[in-house]
């Protein structure tokens, strides 16, 4: 679950923590129902009587810190935001470094997306409840979006998709904003999501229990072979599709 900042005994009493750190626990353990509530029912079937309860707080505390059901919804957005920009701001550093130096070859370009597309993979299907969490909030927004969606797509989503073009881009010689550029870049992207998006069908068909590490890295090998052939059969095609 969410890290707080500071861990506290459940029978601690809570007269001797300060009310600033205490209206900090409420928060965040609003926010932590929000991010289970809002996975399992979604924003419009929540109620707020539920998050109160599940969090332990009184139902006055959602307006007080967060205006509203929806103000509570933008900030489980937000943490959303937070934990892709932890687990891959490394990743894009590297790659946002490379695209600034004009020295980066076509194929340290290729590199760079292989170990992007690897970074996703494992990003994707990692295992944990917090993470499954997450994925059915963003699948949801996908299906039925709400008025947090921007949030989620100026957050991240945006720029994701923008770095992948540019190292699309590099490696064919084209210009990132042409339309054949974003199409293959949503291609190969595709082909990744659908092992989250339709979990539950893959692991029927491949008779798994889940996917597991050593499943994860035979997902994580096909992508990188056919992001590998595709670069290489527009390279030699002269990028004509």
């Amino acid at each position: 679950m969410i890290k707080l900042k500071h861990e506290y005994n459940k029978n601690t009493d809570k007269s001797i923590i300060p009310v600033h750190e205490r209206g900090e626990m409420s928060r965040r353990k609003l926010v932590e129902a929000g991010l289970r509530i809002y996975s399992e029912v979604g924003y419009q079937s929540a109620s707020t009587r539920r998050l109160a309860a599940d969090a332990g707080v009184n139902i006055a505390a959602i307006p007080y810190f967060f205006g509203s059901k929806e103000g509570l919804y933008h900030a489980v957005l937000d943490f959303i935001v937070e934990f892709y920009h932890v687990q891959l701001d490394e990743e894009l550093d590297r790659i946002k470094t490379a695209l600034n130096d004009p020295r980066t070859t076509s194929e340290q370009y290729l590199d760079l997306l292989d170990g992007y597309m690897r970074a996703l993979v494992n990003f994707i299907l990692r295992e944990g409840a917090e993470r499954a969490q997450i994925s059915r909030i963003y699948i949801r927004e996908q299906l039925d979006p709400t008025s947090g969606f921007t949030r989620l797509y100026h957050g991240f989503i945006k720029e994701m998709r923008e770095i992948h073009e540019a190292l699309i881009a590099n490696i064919l010689g084209r210009d990132a904003h042409d339309l054949e550029v974003k199409l293959l870049s949503q291609t190969l992207i595709g082909q990744m999501t659908i092992f989250k998006s339709s979990q539950v069908t893959v692991l029927k068909h491949l008779e798994w229990e889940q996917y597991g590490e050593e499943r994860v890295s035979s997902i994580e090998r096909v992508v990188s072979m056919n992001v590998r052939a595709l670069m290489q059969a527009y390279q030699t095609k002269g990028n004509e599709l």
